[in-house]
């Protein structure tokens, strides 16, 4: 990830002073799929702060984020609390906008500061069961502490949603020579890409007509917890990281994305599984709906992963950044259609 919004030295100093911070140093941290992030160092010898420019999410939408965050955190929840703002200003914004004490200004775009956490990430070769079984433990943490947060947004990756960035991948270039008033069409797929959209389609097309007649129970869920946004420091998790996808959700959802993030190397290992399930139900077991739900939640983050990977990564130019291939998701999502609900149900454990 490139570092989208440059933050000078002169420009750490003003943002950390409504801190409460003396910045000596800043450097940008070519980490991260959507936001640009700094390390800043402090001048009072305790270290470095992490701090996030918000890339793409507006105002009210980070606040949103960092008051769902210090709520997480106070529930024991091993992600950074964000920093609270000390300056004068920020006390009377707090009383007109939920969060605006954690969030400030650079560049026109929100910016929250946190606790450094040291750890580093961990490669799918050192995925351990014990690992696997931690992570799920932290998620069902993240969903029982979750339940009583207000203010979350709906997921922006609904079926619907997701229908519409397949029908933008389908529509078709205009001819040669075409003259046509309309907005301009997407440029023809390399034909793989194009094979793929074809097949995301029609399963698309059989996760609705196989959809459960009414939504299931919700909560606060991360969706988006891969290897990179979980950070270990002498073999225990010491921060889970990188919330911008977290909604209202289902929870068997959020439990399918991290066994498929997890416990997928050319197939599914079922002793990184059955540990990710005995990890999470430890902590939270699955109620009897979810249960039932989760083999129709795992297609669903299958098609999700696949379908964004080709819109935000493969369509990219190459060597704009970090590369994630869809082609991943859909081995899958073929492993999920061999395994069956059963199957799945089975190798979980849950």
């Amino acid at each position: 990830m490139a570092i989208l919004t440059p933050l000078s030295l002169a420009d750490a100093r003003r943002i950390g002073a409504l801190y409460g911070l003396e910045i000596a140093d800043v450097r940008g941290l070519l980490a991260g799929s959507v936001n640009s992030n700094f390390a800043l160092t402090l001048t009072d010898g305790r270290g470095q702060v992490f701090l996030r420019v918000y890339e793409e999410q507006q105002l009210g939408a980070a606040s949103r984020e960092a008051r769902m965050l210090e709520h997480l955190a106070a529930g024991g929840v091993a992600t950074p609390q964000p920093l609270r703002r000390r300056d004068a200003a920020s006390a009377s914004e707090g009383a007109a906008s939920e969060g605006a004490a954690f969030v400030a200004e650079h560049a026109g775009k929100p910016v929250a500061l946190f606790p450094w956490v040291a750890g580093a990430s961990l490669c799918q070769a050192r995925v351990t069961p014990d690992a696997t079984r931690r992570v799920g433990a932290a998620l069902a943490r993240v969903h029982l502490v979750g339940a009583s947060f207000e203010g979350a947004n709906a997921s922006r990756f609904d079926l619907d949603s997701l229908d519409q960035r397949l029908r933008g991948l389908r529509s078709p270039a205009p001819g040669a020579g075409a003259r046509s008033t309309a907005p301009a069409a997407a440029p023809a797929l390399p034909p793989d890409v194009a094979a793929a959209v074809d097949e995301l389609t029609g399963r698309l097309e059989r996760i609705r007509a196989a959809a459960p007649r009414t939504p299931g129970p919700q909560t606060l869920i991360h969706g988006d917890l891969f290897r990179d946004n979980v950070l270990w420091e002498a073999g225990e998790i010491s921060a889970l990281l990188d919330f911008e996808s977290a909604s209202r959700g289902s929870a068997a959802f959020d439990l399918a994305v991290t066994m498929l993030a997890w416990c997928f190397g050319d197939d599914l290992d079922p002793d990184l599984v059955s540990a990710l399930g005995a990890g999470y139900t430890a902590v939270r077991p699955l109620s009897t709906e979810e249960r039932d739900r989760l083999f129709h939640e795992s297609v669903i983050a299958a098609l999700r992963f696949s379908i964004t990977r080709i819109t935000d990564f493969e369509l990219r130019p190459k060597g704009s950044g970090v590369y994630k291939d869809f082609r991943r998701f859909l081995a899958r999502q073929r492993t999920l259609e061999r395994l069956g609900p059963e199957g799945l149900l089975a190798l979980l454990g849950v």
